[in-house]
């Protein structure tokens, strides 16, 4: 009995703990004021634009999305798709890159890889078809090639992906659990270090860095040299060393952030973009109902200096759980998990 009391005493102090950590991580104090510097237009017609890309030359973006509503409910699915949207064009509308594609297409975080030669290459992490996989496409002037697609067992619950080679890739499993594992909600509510960062080196799988608590968006410096990871279940930012021959991740360091992170966007001078969701419950209340609005943050990091600054502040009513924050130029690029839409952010009169 009394062994029995001790295990309880505990459980009790491990669940306080957790909630105490869980109203720090998620936000349920924290307080929002919204702000930006510039002007945003609202741009229709892409449903659940979660991730997206920009070439730095030709100022394309390349977005995934699909209806993850509908996909929750058992409703007919119609394809997802790769959208493309011109940054240098005034009258832009999204297109539609992949018409073709069948029923089983649900994209969801994308890399595009830029060879020395110029090559484009666009990966794409694909949930449809009863099976994870990556599908790689080659980008040409009249849209997307199909290369190849990529599968593996420890492609269990991918989220992102960043490409280092016409090949190779690392990526993100969001969870430990399957979604029908009954242990899975006690990985979110704990905060679990249980998901990893896998790699592939075109031939083969292998784990490249473990114990993360809800491992995200992922992206890579531009000399190769350096990993960024987001913690979603932990509200950080982790900071990985990369050997480029071996592709070996050591970790260096975390810089804490105030929101959940979703993915990241690289600038040019090496900083980042880190989309937040800066209100848990409130993401949670819009996942079960689009009516409930959920605030978005973008947010500039330092990863150098550690220095985190707000550059997009949203309570939700023009964009809600935003996950993506991509710019190029005075443009930001705001996408999101649900919204039938995404932002086209100006910063010329006002950054």
């Amino acid at each position: 009995m009394r062994i029995f009391w001790i295990i309880l005493a505990i459980v009790g102090a491990l669940v306080i703990w957790r909630g105490y950590e869980f109203v720090e991580t998620a936000g349920v104090l924290r307080d929002l004021e919204p702000q930006m510097a510039g002007s945003c237009t609202i741009i229709p017609g892409v449903n659940g634009p979660e991730d997206h890309t920009i070439d730095p030359e030709t100022g394309i973006v390349y977005l995934s999305g699909y209806d993850r509503r509908a996909l929750a409910k058992g409703e007919a699915l119609t394809p997802g798709a790769i959208w493309s949207y011109d940054l240098n064009d005034p009258q832009a509308v999204p297109v539609n890159l992949t018409p073709d594609v069948d029923t089983g297409f649900l994209p969801h975080g994308i890399s595009l890889y830029i060879g020395a030669d110029g090559a484009r290459r666009l990966f794409v992490i694909n949930h449809g078809n009863a099976q994870q996989a990556v599908d790689i496409f080659d980008v040409t002037p009249t849209g997307l090639v199909k290369v190849t697609t990529v599968t593996g067992d420890l492609l269990r619950t991918p989220n992102d992906l960043v490409a280092v080679s016409p090949e190779s890739f690392y990526f993100s499993n969001d969870h430990r659990y399957l979604l029908t594992d009954p242990l899975r909600p006690l990985e979110d509510y704990l905060g679990l270090p249980l998901t990893d960062v896998g790699y592939f080196d075109g031939e083969g799988f292998s784990i490249a860095a473990s114990s993360v608590a809800g491992a995200n968006g992922v992206n890579v410096s531009a000399d190769g040299k350096t990993l960024y990871l987001s913690a979603a279940r932990s509200g950080a930012l982790h900071i990985y060393d990369r050997d480029i021959p071996s592709a070996a991740l050591t970790y260096r360091s975390t810089i804490d952030l105030p929101g959940l992170p979703d993915n990241i966007e690289l600038l040019p001078d090496g900083t980042l973009l880190v989309a937040l969701h800066p209100k848990a419950l409130a993401l949670l209340a819009h996942f079960a109902d689009g009516k409930m609005k959920a605030p978005s943050n973008i947010v500039h990091v330092d990863p150098m200096t550690g220095a985190v600054e707000t550059v997009f502040m949203s309570l939700g009513e023009d964009i809600s759980a935003a996950s993506t924050g991509a710019r190029h130029g005075d443009r930001l690029i705001i996408g999101a998990i649900f919204d039938n839409k995404f932002l086209d952010c100006d910063f010329s009169a006002g950054s």
